[in-house]
């Protein structure tokens, strides 16, 4: 059963005056709601909370309890919007350097191309200016649902960008973000019969690594032009950088694209960084997943004759988002920049501390266990996409993995499967009328051991499943199994299969090494008509 859980309110936010202070690792600011592109990638445009900017009054009540509380926290100008739409942006620039913050401002780029701007923000020695450029295709570009720019026109403003920052000696740090779709498609957690092929920057990988070498050729041919415009900013930025990622270079920076790594355009930013091919400029790959696990944007990016389960995690887990705090623009304390409508509210900075929302009894609870909210659940949970048309097959193959089961093994017992953790759940959206189930497996556990299966139908009003029939079977130690019972599944329902069988550590008796916990070895699950 799913269980909801009420957005959290201010009142029970109660700060605990014995707890030492614990200072964000990250400080979200959203200094607006308010965005002017449509991507469709984004759950802006079915954003529920309204739309504003950060009030002036807000911003500075945070930044003088900030410096009272002597927190110079990194801070990240994004949740949702365009930070440069906010036209106090440039006094806030300000603050934050006078205030000892190194600040993230995350851009759509379309503003960029003014200079006053550009020189506003490059001044600036503590900001990294990560321009989100990611849809570099025509055909992508279509994704930002904005006219007032031509596609062509986004890299000459970065370009732009760069040269003004060596030409001003600004050792401001330059991103350029660009998407890459490899992270979405082998998602495990989002699993899709027909494909999930949502927001392609490329049509294929071979037309993506083709890009990759011409953008590769481009930057260092920049870099050269800029290297001898510019010789005493370059060296004087070298040396700086040098220093500053010293402990980076060479695993987590490349400097010379022979240090690359091989898949480096599909690595997450806590493996690697991205190509640094001008000093303190990098190029960095970022991928465009289904960060958003919230109903309302997923119905509205998933086609609507699709069928989506949303299964929520609700295995205890600490979260390191969790150890972050944000500001939206209306004013709310929130602890994660996923959570963008706010569910996980410990008050408004109109009437909460910012000390108090740090020590209290609720921030410390969902950092021990962030599952305890539905918002994280839903985040570290699994999506299916099912498609919901008849099949004329005989059978339908159960190929959607909940919660419980380890990761595919092609070689497992010679046939390829994988194992489940002791309770296994599996689901399916029935498309043929299917009167019996059928599952292959091999049993490492005692024969006399009652392995169980219970079929659950999902009920739409109640949002929760409902047992159908269980069933008891057992296997016999270092054989192979099937078991199979008469059920009748309804078409166009959606199921959940759920296997519980006792477990074992194979490197306890062998000594291998082996420390995970083991149910069954499953092959297959089938529906026959």
């Amino acid at each position: 059963m799913q269980k909801t859980v009420e957005p959290m309110l201010e009142e029970t936010s109660r700060p605990n005056s014995h707890a030492p202070l614990d200072p964000p690792k990250t400080l979200f600011i959203e200094l607006t709601s308010h965005c002017n592109m449509h991507c469709t990638f984004c759950p802006s445009d079915i954003l529920r909370r309204r739309k504003e900017h950060l009030a002036d009054s807000r911003f500075r009540k945070l930044m003088d309890e900030l410096q009272a509380l002597d927190i110079k926290t990194p801070v990240l100008l994004n949740v949702l919007g365009e930070p440069l739409l906010n036209k106090r942006l440039f006094e806030y620039l300000e603050l934050f350097e006078a205030y000892g913050h190194p600040v993230t401002l995350i851009t759509n780029m379309t503003l960029l191309a003014d200079k006053h701007v550009q020189r506003e923000i490059l001044k600036h020695n503590n900001v990294t200016l990560a321009m989100s450029l990611q849809t570099v295709t025509r055909l992508a570009y279509r994704m930002r649902g904005y006219d007032k720019l031509h596609f062509k026109d986004f890299f000459p403003i970065f370009f732009d960008v760069v040269e003004e920052k060596f030409r001003m000696g600004s050792s401001a740090r330059l991103e350029i973000h660009v998407a890459s779709n490899y992270v979405l498609s082998h998602d495990s957690t989002v699993q899709s019969d027909s494909g999930l092929h949502l927001w392609q920057n490329f049509s294929s990988e071979e037309a993506e690594l083709k890009w990759i070498r011409r953008i590769l050729d481009r930057l260092d041919r920049f870099a050269r032009t800029i290297r001898s415009r510019y010789p005493r900013a370059f060296e004087d930025e070298r040396n700086f950088a040098l220093q500053k990622y010293r402990d980076h270079i060479g695993s987590r920076v490349a400097l010379a694209r022979d240090q690359l790594p091989g898949n480096f355009h599909r690595l997450k930013d806590e493996v690697f960084w991205g190509y640094m091919f001008l000093p303190s400029v990098l190029l960095v790959f970022k991928s465009l997943e289904l960060w958003a696990r919230d109903w309302a944007f997923i119905r509205r990016v998933v086609p609507a004759d699709k069928y989506v389960y949303i299964e929520e995690n609700t295995e205890p887990r600490a979260c390191i988002m969790a150890e972050n705090v944000g500001l939206l623009s209306n004013g709310d304390f929130v602890l994660c920049c996923l959570d963008y409508e706010s569910e996980m509210r410990l008050g408004n900075i109109d009437s909460t501390k910012l000390e108090d929302v740090l020590r209290s009894e609720n921030r410390a609870a969902i950092r021990r266990n962030a599952m305890t909210e539905e918002v994280c659940r839903r985040c570290k949970g699994r999506v299916f996409v099912f498609d919901t048309g008849p099949l004329a097959a005989k059978e339908q193959v159960v190929d959607k993995f909940g919660g419980g089961w380890w990761d595919w093994e092609k070689d497992l017992y010679g046939v390829g499967g994988r194992w489940t953790k002791g309770k296994a759940r599996s689901y399916v959206f029935v498309r043929i009328p299917a009167r019996t189930i059928e599952i292959r497996f091999f049993s490492e556990l005692d024969d006399t051991a009652p392995l169980h299966v219970s079929l659950q139908v999902y009920e739409e009003e109640t949002k929760t499943f409902r047992e159908g029939k269980r069933f008891v079977f057992y296997g016999k130690k270092g054989s192979r199994g099937n078991f199979t019972a008469a059920f009748d599944f309804s078409p166009s329902r959606l199921y959940r299969i759920e296997l519980s069988t006792p477990t074992f550590v194979p490197g306890e008796g062998s000594g291998s090494g082996d420390t995970r916990r083991l149910g069954l070895a499953v092959f297959e699950i089938r529906l026959l008509r």
